[in-house]
């Protein structure tokens, strides 16, 4: 019997074929077929388990044949058994880029990434019962005093929370581009004026460790302030988030104004 040279190559071919299918010509089947809209998503267990057949199986066709199993690794003995003497070029080529590739594949295995939570999340859930009703013991305060007090959560505000949420309170911080959860923005007049002083009150206070099983996962890395500061504290600290960022909270439904 004439051995196939190409045998190897041929045997590559196949498989990547085979993984080709799997992974994109199925799922656009569905399409093709009106099935579906979109294509229909392949399991990576699935996909791992129809390359693995696929492997076996050209490897007990290669090596069912004694000539056909020498062909399929001539070209492997020879690129990697280093003959005596020089090295040739493609060979120390091939012994650098082989590592690389491994290296490359097992690092996209191992490297954290983010995903769609397999459930609903809330990304603001209601703030509980026992904040809801909470009032800024500041509103009451005289005009002079309340200034004070301000000011003072200013400072308080710029030494522990600009590193994450910025000077001007942008969420622009010096610390916030290591986080996936960006701090939002509090000038925008989209967010922190939109909410009543009670539920950003009830987050400086429990953090994100305190936020509810529904709004996880993806939880904010806002610590649990209330560790480090007495509630009068930070209402001091809320109340200047909103004077640095030029806005004022929501009223609750039927204050006076």
């Amino acid at each position: 019997m004439e051995h196939d040279r190409h045998i190897l190559l041929r045997s590559v071919s196949i498989v990547f074929a085979i993984f080709l299918v799997i992974r994109f010509g199925i799922p656009w089947l569905a399409v093709i077929l009106g099935l579906s809209a979109t294509p229909a998503p392949v399991p990576g267990f699935a996909l791992g388990i129809y390359l693995v057949v696929a492997v076996v199986g050209t490897l007990v066709y290669v090596s069912s044949e004694e000539g056909r199993w020498r062909s399929f690794l001539t070209p492997i003995v020879r690129a990697f058994v280093l003959p005596a003497g020089a090295i040739p070029r493609s060979q120390m080529l091939a012994l650098a880029v082989l590592p690389l590739v491994v290296g490359g594949v097992a690092w996209t295995r191992v490297v954290p990434a983010t995903g769609t939570p397999a459930v609903l999340r809330v990304q603001h859930p209601a703030v509980p019962d026992e904040y809801a009703e909470m009032l800024n013991p500041l509103a009451e305060l005289p005009e002079a005093e309340r200034a004070v007090a301000v000011r003072e959560g200013v400072v308080l505000y710029q030494k522990n929370c600009r590193p994450c949420h910025g000077t001007k309170a942008d969420g622009l911080g010096p610390l916030s581009r290591g986080l996936r959860l960006k701090p939002i923005d509090f000038t925008d007049p989209g967010t922190i004026a939109t909410v009543v002083e009670p539920y950003p009150f009830w987050r400086i206070t429990k953090g994100g460790i305190g936020l509810p099983d529904i709004a996880t996962p993806w939880n904010s890395a806002m610590p649990a302030w209330e560790e480090d500061f007495t509630p009068e504290e930070i209402w001091r600290i809320l109340s200047a988030e909103y004077e640095i960022a030029g806005t004022e909270p929501r009223r609750p439904e039927g204050a006076e104004r």
